[in-house]
């Protein structure tokens, strides 16, 4: 009788006991849900504090003085073929280098600013069809084929937030062949800078004169007055891919074509007629700091004038490592 009295208090005390057990572990489930809870709440609010601390360094740099940056891409190739049968070309060497440079230097502040941009892309690329004869494939120094200098400065006088009286001049050509051909242009006008797009500056400078180098033989160079319109935008698309853009054109008032001659794709010489209407768009795409700063970098441009080259369109492209500084 005994034993079986044991038993039972000995089960009760262990459904007991289970049942304590199972009580403090789901209360303590629910503290730790309630911790993880009041953690996130404190968490975003401290998120809050590092964004709102962060808005106001910016503000206080932009206010303080002059904002600098400088970024470069290097692109490079090298290729090589020996005795390799598939290989149009069995016996070949290709090598391609391509260096671009980006820089900006702002100095904004609550009445006025300073805005400068310079863009630069080179390239050079050596083909040499058959390693195997004595025939040199070429200098590589002379090869280029990319060449690019863009260079603006933007001065304005703010009447608000959002709305400048200003001045701009730039400057389009080439680095090798500098203003051969290339154009020049000083103007007054307005930019718009909209607070609901930080990163967005739209210039609309009606009164802009400005002068087209020629780049062909027995052109004369041109000039006239006309509207700039230039609108340059930044943004990160996705987290570490940023996207910049640079739109700027001139329409001259008086668009008087005049003859030029030049060659053509298949090298021939063409006689036409063109204007002085131009405009460039730069597009950057950059993934940045891949390791150790060092990112991914791909930029294309696209130019229309036909003082240039009456035939259509000009493009250039340009992939390589990017590191900011």
């Amino acid at each position: 009788m005994k034993r079986s009295l044991s038993i039972v208090l000995a089960l009760c005390f262990s459904v007991l006991s289970f049942g304590l057990q199972a009580q403090s572990l789901e209360e303590l489930k629910a503290q730790k849900e309630q911790l993880k809870s009041e953690q996130a709440a404190e968490q975003a609010e401290a998120d809050a504090y590092d964004a709102r601390l962060s808005e106001l360094a910016a503000q206080i740099e932009k206010l303080s003085g002059w904002q600098t940056g400088l970024n470069g891409l290097l692109g490079l190739s090298f290729n090589t073929s020996n005795n390799w049968q598939a290989n149009a070309n069995r016996n070949s060497a290709s090598s391609i280098l391509n260096v671009g440079v980006s820089a900006f230097a702002n100095n904004i502040k609550e009445k006025s600013f300073w805005r400068n941009t310079l863009n630069v892309n080179v390239s050079w690329q050596g083909l040499d069809n058959d390693t195997k004869d004595d025939v040199d494939g070429g200098d590589f120094l002379e090869s280029r084929n990319g060449d690019v200098l863009i260079l603006t400065s933007l001065y304005g006088y703010r009447l608000n937030s959002e709305i400048a009286l200003s001045g701009l001049g730039d400057l389009n050509t080439s680095v090798f062949n500098f203003l051969d051909p290339g154009t020049a242009s000083l103007g007054l006008g307005a930019t718009w800078t909209p607070s609901a797009v930080p990163n967005l500056v739209v210039v609309v400078h009606p009164l802009t004169y400005q002068f087209a180098f020629s780049g062909l033989d027995g052109v004369d160079s041109q000039g006239a007055v006309g509207a700039k319109l230039r609108a340059t935008y930044s943004t990160d698309i996705v987290k570490g891919l940023n996207w910049t853009s640079n739109l700027g054109a001139f329409l001259p008032y008086s668009n008087e074509e005049f003859p030029i001659t030049y060659l053509n794709e298949d090298n021939a010489e063409v006689m036409d007629e063109a204007g002085l209407v131009e405009w460039t768009w730069i597009n950057t795409f950059n993934v940045a700091d891949i390791w150790k700063g060092i990112g991914v970098g791909f930029t294309v441009g696209l130019r229309q004038a036909d003082f240039e080259y009456p035939e259509g369109l000009q493009s250039y492209t340009a992939l390589g490592f990017t590191y900011g500084f």
